[in-house]
């Protein structure tokens, strides 16, 4: 760490860098108090004996706002680590409690979240009924700034992070399919060119995502036209509108294989099989490093290796 932790956590609480990272996170003195449920002039007299114990400027007000200032950011760096290292501390105590109390905060990305980790988080608790697992469904890359702030104890990712702090490992691919409605022409085809697939319309998901930046690519490199009739959000209530404006006839549409099990069994939908497209999407397990050593992390990482009800 930048600063010796010894002589830093020595003269100052927890709780004084907490309320500083709250501060920090939010920008907003009021809004720390409210989500720490004090009096606005409590958080403030936190920052400042924090401010005089290190003899330097935190905050700097810019309007509404306030904005760490360039030794602020430094703090901030370390007060994230001394927290989440206490906060590992905890669990080890639960660890030799044999985790029946505690709790824990699991990050899912869309994809993740609609095809298992719900799943998964509510057998987990059914086998250790006194560990509370808080779900938090986002993208990718608030996740990751999530686990950075120690909002998050850990969470699956669409791609292993970048940032020194945060450790990644492989956990399980997601196949990409091309997902047509039953009755269409092309589900009677053995399989389908490229070329074919791009005279379709298409439902696809909005800029940015992982499905679409594939997608898009893959039709690049044939030079091939790329003309969606529909663009969707696929993070909120997306997928379902997905497959149902594919289900109806509007279009040709691309999900991971375990969100459309359920619909092609039922007849709703048919695969596609697309030989010049070869998609695969691989999910991260991803912790902050304070956190490795945590007895409840491991014990959620090892289950999710292992639970039976995710298809692999």
């Amino acid at each position: 760490m930048g600063l010796e932790t010894g002589y830093f956590i020595s003269f100052m609480t927890l709780h004084q860098l907490r309320v500083f990272l709250t501060v920090a996170k939010l920008g907003s003195f009021t809004e720390a108090a409210r989500a720490l449920h004090v009096v606005q002039p409590s958080v403030s007299a936190m920052v400042q004996e924090l401010e005089n114990e290190l003899e330097i400027e935190l905050f700097q007000r810019f309007g509404n706002k306030f904005r760490l200032t360039t030794v602020g950011e430094v703090v901030l760096r370390d007060a994230q680590e001394i927290v989440s290292l206490a906060d590992g501390l905890k669990d080890k105590v639960d660890e030799v409690r044999g985790l029946k109390k505690g709790r824990l905060r699991v990050g899912g990305s869309s994809t993740a979240a609609a095809s298992f980790l719900p799943g998964a988080a509510q057998s987990f608790k059914k086998k250790y009924s006194g560990i509370d697992v808080i779900l938090t469904i986002h993208r990718s890359n608030v996740l990751e700034k999530k686990l950075l702030e120690g909002d998050l104890d850990l969470a699956i990712l669409g791609w292993p992070s970048r940032y020194s702090m945060l450790a990644s490992e492989p956990y399980r691919e997601e196949e990409i399919v091309v997902i047509a409605p039953p009755n269409h022409p092309l589900t009677k085809k053995r399989s389908v060119p490229l070329e074919l697939l791009s005279k379709e319309p298409l439902v696809i998901q909005e800029r940015g995502s992982n499905i679409r930046d594939g997608v898009e690519k893959s039709f690049a490199e044939k030079r091939l036209p790329f003309m969606p009739v529909l663009e969707v959000d696929i993070q909120f209530g997306g997928r379902d509108t997905m497959k149902n404006a594919v289900a109806n006839g509007i279009g040709i549409g691309f999900l991971f294989k375990s969100l459309v099990v359920a619909d092609i069994e039922a007849g709703r939908l048919k695969v596609l099989k697309v030989p010049e497209l070869h998609l695969k999407r691989t999910l991260y397990i991803t912790v902050h490093r304070g956190r490795q050593s945590s007895s409840l992390v491991h014990a959620f990482i090892d289950f999710l290796k292992s639970h039976q009800g995710i298809p692999r």
